[in-house]
C-alpha cells in the first residue's frame, strides 16, 4: 500500500535532528505537521476501504462454500438418471466454485493482515504527530519570547533541502513504486494449468464412484 510506505517514511523521520539542521525550524515543523495530518486522513480512508473489501470477500466465500454442497447433490441426481454428461458438468462447476471460495478466503486473510498493518501504522503516525506538535509549540513559544533571528547562509540551503524532502516525499514514493517490475504472470499461468489437471482428475475419480453407485442401484432394481 502506497500510504503505508509514506507513513513509514514520516514515522522514521527524526524530528529533533531535523529541527537542528534547518534555518527555519518552525516552518519545517508546520510543513511536517501538515504532511502527517494529510497522511492520517488518507490512512483512515484506506482502513475503511480495506474493511469494506474484507466484508465483501467474507460474504462471497460463505456464499460459494454453501453452493459447493448443492452442486455435489446435483451431480448425484444426474448420475442416478443416467446423465453422466450432466454429472460431470456439475462436478466441474463445483470445483470452479471451490476454487473461487478458496480465493475469497485468501483475500479475506490478506485484507485482515493489511488492516492490522494499517492500524499499527496509524498508531505510530499519531505518536509522530504528537511529537511534532510538541516540538512546534516549544519552538513557537521560544520564538515568541526571544524573537531571535536565525542566521542565514549555508543553513538556508540545508533548510531548503529538508523542506523539499518533505514536500516531495509522496512523489518519490510514487515513482519508486511505478518502476517496480511486474512479475509472476508465467508462474500464475503454470499454477492455473496444474490446478486444472488436478481438478479434472478429481472429477474423473468422483464420476467413477457415481457410476459404481448408479450401477449398484440399477442392479438392485432389476433383482
Amino acid at each position: 500500500m502506497h500510504i503505508i510506505v509514506q507513513v513509514r517514511n514520516l514515522v522514521s523521520s527524526n524530528v529533533a535532528t531535523m529541527v537542528e539542521q534547518v534555518s527555519n525550524p518552525t516552518k519545517m515543523l508546520r510543513l511536517l505537521r501538515k504532511e502527517i495530518e494529510e497522511a492520517d486522513i488518507a490512512l483512515h480512508g484506506e482502513i475503511s476501504k480495506l474493511t469494506r473489501q474484507k466484508t465483501r470477500a467474507e460474504a462471497s466465500a460463505q456464499r460459494l462454500t454453501e453452493e459447493v454442497t448443492s452442486w455435489s447433490e446435483k451431480a448425484k441426481v444426474a448420475m442416478d438418471h443416467g446423465r453422466e454428461d450432466l454429472a460431470r458438468s456439475a462436478l466441474l462447476a463445483r470445483e470452479d466454485i471451490k476454487l473461487q471460495a478458496k480465493n475469497f478466503k485468501a483475500d479475506t486473510k490478506r485484507l485482515a493482515d493489511e488492516i492490522s498493518v494499517a492500524r499499527a501504522a496509524l498508531e505510530q503516525l499519531e505518536a509522530k504527530l504528537a511529537e511534532t506538535n510538541s516540538q512546534l509549540r516549544a519552538r513557537e513559544a521560544s520564538e515568541s519570547a526571544s524573537r531571535v533571528a536565525t542566521s542565514a547562509g549555508p543553513a538556508d540551503s540545508t533548510a531548503d533541502r529538508q523542506m523539499d524532502r518533505i514536500a516531495n516525499l509522496e512523489r518519490r514514493v510514487d515513482h519508486t513504486l511505478g518502476d517496480q517490475p511486474q512479475t509472476g504472470k508465467s508462474a500464475a499461468t503454470i499454477d492455473a494449468e496444474i490446478a486444472a489437471m488436478g481438478r479434472d482428475a478429481a472429477v474423473d475419480a468422483e464420476l467413477e464412484k457415481l457410476r459404481s453407485s448408479a450401477g449398484t442401484k440399477k442392479k438392485r432394481k432389476t433383482e
